[in-house]
């Protein structure tokens, strides 16, 4: 009895700071998908996220602590880099096969309690967050639209030539290494606690056009296998990762110039942004190995670098504040290193690339955007090396 008393009474003293909280509900963002059906021309809303919390719950002085909901769910499209068998890297002609694309739907929830710390009056927010999150994330894999178009079926060609009998690619008993997430029947479940802290000193005028400042952030996510992530009663697939990542991205305003309604009408930015991530595990999977290459993919290599530095021109506001052509010039460089995850026997890996172009963008009214983008990749990475990559599309997004 007594520790019901005591359970009760320290549930009431956290509920006490909640008739003086703020509740919220909004639409954080949203998605697209690129190469839906029809290759580098294409371009769908596939995906969003909503963010749902309870802030100033004063539980400490000078700190503004929250408890949020990010709920996101959409579609993606991914392409297998590696044989699903071994983890080795396929070879050129595998990699131009497009049965080796398929998508993916996904649902995933996050709970967060998160702590943000020391006023910022020039950006007036906060230059401190903290975060821990519990994260569930459900996927069900399936055969590309672009197969479904064409009438192909995913990895059809592949298990015939291994002789397997059953061509079917939802096969409760096929094994993948490579691609635990789409093992049997592509069933997934993922469950994940992750602590992350970011800096922001970062001054945004709201058309987001204007910027200048720092941001930086760091995240540790533990997904054992443990932690739920292996039921083969109710799920084909496995999961066991663990990820350490950093960011880093710093903006600014070379020339800026507005007319009298506030309207732009021409801004110049730089912006440099900086990644690096450690992935490792026995299962990883591929929502997890977030690093695509230009025109190339996921690598699934354990240790990656990027910089991206873009020289933003943002043209005149016309017809509305929301209504702009811009464009930038970019050169991204990258480093991938270590033994392929998911993978048996497979060698040390070393992939560098380079890549400059430039991107055209145009928004209308906020909502749809028209986007093309031609760049030059050098690399050393087998069966890529150096080539051109393209790509044009329209997407909406609020």
């Amino acid at each position: 009895m007594k520790l019901k008393l005591l359970a009760v009474s320290f549930l009431l003293t956290l509920a006490l700071p909640l008739a003086a909280a703020t509740s919220y509900s909004l639409i954080a963002g949203m998605g697209h998908m690129s190469n839906f059906a029809f290759g580098n021309i294409t371009s769908f809303p596939a995906s969003a996220e909503i963010e749902q919390g309870v802030n100033d719950l004063g539980w400490f002085d000078d700190v503004d602590s929250s408890l949020v909901m990010d709920m996101s769910f959409g579609l993606t499209q991914r392409r297998l880099v590696q044989d699903p068998l071994t983890g080795h890297y396929l070879d050129s002609a595998q990699l131009g096969n497009g049965q080796f694309n398929y998508s993916t739907f996904y649902s995933q929830i996050s709970y967060s309690f998160r702590n943000s710390l020391f006023d910022n009056i020039r950006t007036e927010g906060k230059y401190l967050t903290l975060d821990a999150a519990l994260n569930i994330r459900f996927e069900q894999a399936f055969d590309s639209f672009d197969n479904i178009r064409t009438g192909r079926s995913f990895l059809d060609t592949y298990l015939e030539q291994l002789n397997q009998g059953d061509t079917t690619y939802w096969n409760a008993d096929q094994h993948f290494i490579a691609a635990p997430d789409i093992e049997g029947e592509a069933y997934m479940l993922a469950n994940s606690l992750s602590l992350s802290a970011s800096w922001d000193d970062m001054y945004r005028e709201e058309n987001k056009i204007y910027r200048e400042g720092l941001t930086a952030s760091g995240k540790l996510t533990l997904a054992p296998w443990f932690m739920a992530n292996r039921m083969p009663k109710f799920f084909d697939t496995k999961v066991d990762y663990y990820s350490l990542s950093a960011d880093v991205t710093y903006a600014k305003v070379l020339y800026s110039r507005e007319d009298w309604k506030r309207w732009n009408r021409l801004s110049i930015v730089i912006e440099n942004r900086t990644f690096a991530q450690i992935l490792f595990g026995q299962d990883v999977p591929k929502f997890a190995d977030t690093i695509s290459y230009p025109g190339i993919g996921y690598t699934n290599l354990p240790i990656v670098i990027q910089n991206q530095l873009k020289l933003y021109v943002y043209g005149p506001n016309f017809l509305s504040d929301n209504t702009i052509p811009y464009g930038y010039i970019f050169v991204d460089t990258g480093l991938a290193a270590g033994v392929p995850n998911n993978s048996s026997g497979a060698d040390w890996e070393n992939f560098v690339y380079i890549e400059t172009g430039i991107n055209l963008h145009f928004e209308l009214l906020g909502s749809l955007h028209l986007t093309a983008e031609v760049s030059y990749v050098f690399s050393n990475i087998p069966n890529y090396g150096n080539f051109l990559d393209w790509r044009v599309g329209a997407y909406f997004s609020f």
